[in-house]
């Protein structure tokens, strides 16, 4: 079957047309084999943004915007951005206009939400906006821009407020004395070059001098050293000797105590001496009490007084 050159014509310009509407959507950034939902925001004024401009998502392109069209009436913006349909968008997301770049192109960025119910397609968003290139750069530059102008102000009272002219006289006063003093030292040095040869000559032999005396005094100090060093050492071993033998000592007599010779090691091992000597000094202390209240009994010169000082006893132990 043979097909007519209009059959042909029109097939091809069918063909030619569609792919005229597929390259001039992709152009614009929107895929018609693919589903997608539109979200629309309104703003008082959107800084340069245009259709085609990016949706992004955390930094990502997703989208772009499909339409930008203001209402004449109240000079309101409505921005419509197209989102790739698989993408879910809660109902409380933000539409932010943001800075895309540095020279200050501008983009959508999507914001979602934290609530389970989500938007449809047609729904309006939130919507924000960031400050722009120009209001970000002046947050800058205009607080560095008081500072110097405060710098030159700062500068321009001191300058003002200052004497330079006595400033420089001084300044030249200063420089004349100097220039004077240094004239006089030169005058003052003048022909004196041998002298002061000579007197390089005798620091120079004199260091020489010191030099050679170097090993020497290097030699006396480690003397000293050593000999430090051994009386240190003599002392310290007479020292330790000393102690070992007052040891030893300490233990031959804690031995000897412990064996029960002696006097003192026989008190510490009987106990029948001990308490023999106990009740010794349990009676020879109540004879001493005894002689300090009846001193008569034992003092007495006559018999009369020694009985009068036993009846005194009896009736103060009968008190009792």
């Amino acid at each position: 079957m043979k097909i007519s050159k209009e059959v042909k014509v029109g097939v091809l310009a069918t063909i030619a047309i569609a792919m005229f509407v597929v390259g001039f959507n992709y152009l614009k950034g929107q895929n018609i084999f693919t589903s997608s939902n539109n979200y629309y925001g309104v703003y008082k004024k959107i800084d340069g943004l245009f259709e085609s401009n990016p949706v992004l998502i955390n930094g990502f392109k997703v989208g772009h915007v499909s339409n930008v069209s203001m209402d004449n009436s109240t000079l309101e913006l409505t921005v419509e951005i197209s989102v790739p349909g698989d993408i879910e968008v809660p109902l409380n997301s933000r539409m932010r206009i943001i800075n895309n770049d540095m020279i200050g192109s501008k983009a959508i960025e999507l914001i979602l939400g934290d609530t389970s119910v989500l938007a449809t397609d047609g729904t309006r968003l939130f919507s924000e906006q960031d400050e722009g290139i120009i209001q970000a750069v002046s947050a800058v530059l205009t607080p560095l821009s008081q500072s110097v102008n405060r710098v030159i102000s700062d500068i321009d009272t001191a300058v003002v407020g200052a004497d330079l002219e006595g400033t420089l006289r001084d300044a030249s006063l200063a420089l004349r004395a100097f220039k004077e003093t240094a004239d006089k030292l030169n005058h003052m040095l003048d022909g004196k070059d041998e002298q002061f040869d000579q007197i390089f000559v005798n620091v120079e032999r004199t260091t020489s001098e010191l030099r050679g005396l170097a090993p020497k005094i290097d030699s006396i100090a480690s003397q000293l050293e050593r000999t430090t060093a051994s009386i240190s050492k003599i002392e310290l071993n007479e020292t330790i000797e000393e102690i070992n033998a007052l040891v030893l000592e300490l233990n031959k007599t804690t031995m000897a105590i412990n064996e029960g010779q002696g006097s003192l090691g026989k008190l510490v091992n009987e106990d029948e001496l001990y308490q023999n000597l106990d009740a010794t000094i349990l009676q020879l202390k109540a004879l001493l009490v005894d002689i300090e209240n009846y001193p008569s009994r034992y003092t007495g010169i006559t018999q009369r007084q020694r009985k009068k000082a036993e009846a005194a006893k009896e009736e103060e132990e009968l008190e009792k």
